[in-house]
């Protein structure tokens, strides 16, 4: 746009822009479906990404930012066209809110669900390959929490908004160190009830052996053992 083109007094191209009246209806339309894509590849990309927030409030927190600067920024572009995808973004996310409301099988869609990542003190292996979690970021969050042995964790989830919970056993049990190996002076420092009770390096599982290495782990298969500590 050349610069004699701009006049505080044309009205029509501020509010408008310089694309004809009917694009607002168009512009409705790629909102829906710029909102729907954004919602999916969110959820796509997993619930840790969204931390606290929820997948539909992230989406929203990116679309904000994309909407709020072309009518601000770009002379062809009309403030009503922004002020309408803010509008029609308000109105989706209240009707998606009472929505999910009224119907739980689509709030598991939309919002996800609950992980459960512990059992008991044995890692649920299946579930994490289905969230693309780590062992190492859930071992992390658990000594974040002073926890050293995965015999003590009753419980460990993964909110549907991406948040670790966790809930201990009453009484502590023999299990998995999650102090690193590889630190052998701390490793070596945690208490061990019984040498011959080992714990799978893979799962958690503690199982009472002579020679683990002889042995797979009946839950995983895994052939690769530590002492079990307290």
């Amino acid at each position: 746009m050349d610069k004699s083109d701009i006049h505080l007094s044309d009205l029509h191209r501020i509010l408008f822009g310089s694309a004809p009246v009917v694009f607002l209806a168009e512009t409705a339309f790629r909102t829906v479906i710029t909102y729907v894509v954004l919602l999916v590849m969110v959820k796509g990309l997993g619930k840790r990404m969204s931390g606290q927030l929820t997948i539909t409030e992230l989406a929203i927190t990116i679309m904000l930012g994309a909407i709020v600067a072309p009518p601000m920024e770009t002379p062809e572009r009309g403030l009503l066209q922004g002020a309408l995808i803010l509008f029609l973004i308000l109105l989706y996310h209240q009707w998606l809110a009472l929505a999910n409301v009224r119907n739980a099988r689509l709030e598991g869609v939309v919002q996800g669900r609950l992980s459960i990542f512990v059992k008991d003190g044995i890692l649920q292996l299946e579930e994490l390959r289905l969230t693309n979690i780590a062992r190492a970021q859930l071992i992390a969050v658990l000594r974040e929490k002073e926890i050293y042995n995965l015999g003590k964790v009753k419980r460990l989830y993964m909110e549907a908004c991406g948040v670790f919970t966790v809930m201990e056993m009453k009484e502590a049990r023999p299990g998995l160190s999650l102090l690193p190996a590889a630190d052998g002076a701390i490793h070596s420092m945690q208490e061990h009830p019984d040498p011959e009770l080992q714990a799978c390096i893979s799962c958690g599982n503690v199982v009472h052996i002579k020679k683990a290495e002889q042995a797979g782990c009946k839950l995983c298969a895994n052939r690769q053992w530590d002492t079990a500590v307290l």
